[in-house]
């Protein structure tokens, strides 16, 4: 059984990111319509990133290593309250989500994807996973992060892992 929620609902954006309507995740989006999707780096500060193992069960790249955290922005929200909504589903995470932690925001063919970083004294450990979309979390220090982050979708991974790093460093 597949751990993606095809019935959640989104809404849907037009190419300067208004709200045209909603749609279940399950239906096609036309030409021109778009979804938002959030994800996160989430570093300690030994500057190591944690990163996440997708549960085998998911219905797209079943147990890759992914970013450390992510998802669909559902009908009604930001992408700051999404993004606090992953965090805490996925990890656990309870922590407040400012616009400045949003660093990047990438069109594709039919979403858009806002990158978020941050930064945690919690180890791994420390988070409670979402068992049903991750399999594993763990830390890794940058170069052995890139190894783990096999390209998947769309999204070039090790080079918004290194843009996440830059801004945390420059925003301390």
């Amino acid at each position: 059984m597949t751990a993606d929620r095809l019935l959640e609902k989104w809404q849907i954006y037009n190419r300067q990111l208004q709200c045209i309507g909603t749609r279940r995740r399950e239906e096609t989006l036309a030409q021109g319509e778009y979804h938002l999707v959030v994800n996160a780096f989430i570093f300690n500060a030994a500057g190591q990133v944690l990163l996440q193992q997708r549960s085998p069960d998911k219905l797209y790249f079943p147990s890759y290593w992914d970013s450390s955290v992510g998802g669909s922005v559902q009908a009604g929200e930001t992408i700051e309250t999404a993004m606090h909504r992953e965090m805490l589903e996925e990890i656990g995470w309870n922590v407040s989500v400012k616009a400045a932690d949003n660093y990047l925001l990438t069109p594709h063919s039919h979403w858009v994807s806002a990158w978020f970083v941050f930064q945690t004294a919690q180890s791994a450990p420390a988070f409670t996973i979402q068992r049903s979309e991750l399999q594993r979390v763990a830390f890794f220090d940058r170069p052995a992060a890139h190894a783990h982050l096999h390209q998947i979708g769309f999204d070039p991974y090790t080079v918004e892992l290194d843009r996440a790093w830059e801004h945390l460093r420059r925003n301390r």
